[in-house]
């Protein structure tokens, strides 16, 4: 087999790139060019085109190949472990670019022994709406992955599973004329093109950005993390309504990084209509980030193991693996059958304990390159734990008696992995936390898929078992999730204080439902110590509040009574009551600040305390509003502070801006918010992002306290405030 090889100056000429106003590139009549010899496609390369038509076809037409595509009937490849329509050619050597029948393009690429295709949909990577588009791919030999481009957006990270050369002896690239098709600016470059470069050279070309310049921005909150089976690509409930209802789970949980399996040809449909970036490491493994991908980690079988490096701001990094071991033996069958605990554990390491040797033996050598890099591992197991299984648990459900030493679960902890689900219920009898299987409950019922994180950056907030959507649960596996702070090393190593400041409408969200149990739930994700609510209607809201986030609460009355709307203080540490006072307020609104004493005698050592202090200020432009904020603060000082000889936290709706009179009127008595990330911006008009910060935590005195970090929780829609989050340290006295 000869290389087929272009050159980049002949290229140019080849193909016409000149730009027009009103159309950014000039079409090219020829039905196929005649290829240079310079670029080698057995090597890395980046090809791109773009490409126009008015309406999508039904036929699979070629946009642009290096092989015959159309000599292959089309054929429905939907199974259980694939989806989607392809012509049969895709096996041959080389690579091709078609139109789906609902408009979007597909990529193709094979060496004749192997293939592997991308099949988006329409709605995210479309192309047949008469407007011209750009489509293109890269090929990484070194990474073993090829990169996915659309209109310059990087869509998708594909592992070449295997596939070589796509070189075809005497090749002709073969341009779309068919189907009302144009194509235009073909362009081959050697080696990789980073996506930046592709995406600024899109943005040249067309004089527009027709996708966000860049993914997500992490600022300081807690890492959501789902592990999920979805079961054969999450169609086994409805081709399209199945899959949809996975985009629904991972939405509603506000996931950041998706540990997935059994992705099956639902991985396009799923993280396009997420938005998320896209490595997928075979058939079976992807992940799936709100932030980007900036490498990938290509180790031991594609079909269990494989992740990416997540680059969440300049500087900082983290990595994330998907994992999928056998699934035999059958526990349910040898329990069936009698087995005794030590037959149980024998038959899990001939199988599953062998494989997850051999993915640590590859996985601890990388890992100590990268030793300040923190680590996440999630997937479906499909092993019991040693944590589970315990002396305590032995007459637990489906526990029969046995205490097993599971040799998955124990060289995961030998490898210095922390479960995140057992690190937040460290109790198995009283949360069992099952996750197979909600679509068989009559088999043997245990956990085996599992979030795991390894590093001292890492703090488990929260983790929780998801098995319920309204319209029925898509997968035969219940999904993980783990809340994760990510904190220095330093302070990993101090006892800190988590509080939340949240203004929750009276829990009216801004797609007008009211929702208490999604307020609750923006609690429970960023797991604060102490939270100061705003805006609760009554003291029944108050304590069903209370229940929803297991935490102890109190409710401050703006009327001096339970049934009138005011403020509450929520709290997982014990706390005595002080005092509720009423505020000057200029409008028809009533506004209080209350306070209570709270013992940290747990994080900061025996017989401390702070005092919490929550309020909510009068909110109009007026002038007497203005003056009612302002005696306010005189107010607070006077009731809580002249008196009191403790560290203070001050949370509330203060309807004021950084650098206005009441924050200079509180910072002159003491009251600061440190040095914080820059933009705690926490309201904005309607459901447009926020543009002005007025809900706050201060504290005092300056020197009792260390501001570790402090964030604004992503939260759009439970209420028309973002809650404002800050870890704190108390120094000694």
């Amino acid at each position: 087999m000869t290389n087929v090889v272009v050159s980049r100056s002949l290229a140019a000429l080849l193909f016409c790139t000149a730009a027009l106003a009103q159309d950014p590139v000039v079409p090219i009549t020829a039905a196929t060019q005649q290829l240079p010899a310079s670029t080698d496609l057995s090597q890395s390369f980046t090809f791109r085109v773009c490409v126009k038509m008015d309406a999508a076809p039904d036929n699979l037409p070629t946009v642009v190949a290096i092989k015959d595509w159309e000599a292959g009937e089309v054929r429905d490849y939907t199974t259980n472990n694939s989806f989607g329509l392809g012509r049969e050619s895709g096996k041959r050597a080389g690579f091709a670019i078609s139109v789906l029948p609902d408009g979007a393009w597909t990529w193709n690429a094979g060496d004749g022994r192997r293939r592997i295709d991308h099949r988006p949909e329409a709605a995210d990577q479309g192309i047949a709406d008469g407007k011209w588009h750009e489509v293109g791919f890269a090929i990484d030999r070194a990474a073993g992955v090829a990169h996915l481009y659309h209109d310059g957006r990087r869509v998708a990270i594909h592992d070449l599973q295997g596939v070589g050369s796509l070189a075809v002896p005497d090749a002709v690239l073969q341009l779309g004329t068919k189907n009302g098709i144009s194509t235009a600016a073909v362009r081959f470059d050697t080696g990789v093109l980073p996506p930046a470069k592709v995406r600024t050279a899109f943005v040249d070309r067309f004089g527009e950005e027709r996708a966000p310049a860049a993914l997500a921005k992490w600022h300081g909150r807690p890492l959501r993390v789902l592990a999920w089976n979805i079961w054969h690509g999450g169609r086994r409930k409805g081709r399209d309504v199945g899959v949809q209802r996975v985009v629904d789970v991972i939405r509603e949980c506000n996931a950041d990084i998706v540990l997935m399996q059994e992705t099956y040809g639902s991985g396009p449909r799923i993280s396009g209509r997420l938005g998320f970036e896209y490595f997928l490491r075979s058939s079976n493994l992807s992940v799936m980030s709100r932030y980007p991908i900036v490498a990938t980690h290509r180790l031991a079988s594609g079909f269990r193991f494989g992740g990416v490096t997540i680059e969440l701001c300049p500087g900082k990094t983290v990595q994330a693996y998907s994992l999928w071991i056998n699934y035999l033996p059958s526990v349910h069958k040898q329990l069936s059958e009698g087995a005794t605990a030590e037959q149980l554990r024998t038959g899990d390491q001939k199988t599953r304990g062998k494989e997850i040797a051999t993915i640590l033996e590859q996985l601890l050598p990388h890992l100590a390159k990268t030793p300040d890099v923190p680590v996440i591992v999630g997937g479906d197991f499909n092993s019991g734990s040693h944590l589970d299984w315990t002396k305590a648990a032995a007459n637990a459900p489906h526990h029969h008696g046995r205490v097993v030493t599971w040799p998955v679960s124990e060289a995961m902890a030998d490898a210095n992995f922390i479960d995140a689900f057992r690190t937040a219920h460290p109790d198995p009898v009283t949360a069992p936390g099952h996750t197979w299987s909600p679509e068989f409950p009559d088999e043997h019922q245990d956990r085996i898929d599992y979030v795991y994180a390894r590093g001292d950056d890492w703090r488990v907030l929260d983790s929780r078992v998801l098995s319920h959507h309204d319209d029925g649960w898509p997968s035969d596996h219940a999904a993980t999730f783990a809340s994760l702070d990510l904190v220095e090393s330093t302070e990993a190593k101090q006892k800190t204080l988590r509080v939340m400041s949240y203004n929750i409408h009276y829990g009216l969200g801004m797609d007008g439902k009211r929702d208490l149990a999604r307020i609750a739930q923006v609690v429970r994700d960023h797991a604060p110590d102490l939270v100061g609510l705003q805006e609760i209607s009554n003291d029944a809201m108050a304590q069903e509040l209370g229940r929803l986030t297991g935490m102890s609460v109190v409710f401050g009355p703006s009327k001096g009574k339970a049934t009138e709307y005011g403020d509450a203080v929520l709290s997982r540490l014990p706390f005595e009551w002080v005092a509720n006072h009423a505020i000057p307020s200029a409008s028809s609104s009533r506004y209080q600040a209350m306070a209570v004493d709270v013992d940290a005698s747990t994080i900061f050592g025996k017989g401390r305390k702070v005092r919490l202090i929550n309020t909510h200020f009068d909110w109009l432009k007026t002038i007497g509003s203005k003056e009612a904020r302002l005696a306010s603060v005189s107010l607070i000082e006077k009731a809580f502070c002249a008196d009191a000889d403790l560290p203070m936290i001050l949370t509330g709706d203060l309807n004021a801006l950084p650098g206005s009179e009441p924050l200079r009127r509180l910072a002159a008595v003491g009251w600061t918010q440190g040095v914080q990330e820059p933009g705690l911006l926490t309201i904005g008009p309607s459901l447009a992002p926020p543009d002005r910060q007025i809900d706050y935590v201060l504290v005092r005195p300056k020197t009792a306290w260390r501001i570790h970090r402090a964030y604004v929780a992503d939260e759009p829609v439970a209420s028309d405030h973002r809650p404002v989050v800050m870890t704190l340290e108390l120094g000694r006295d």
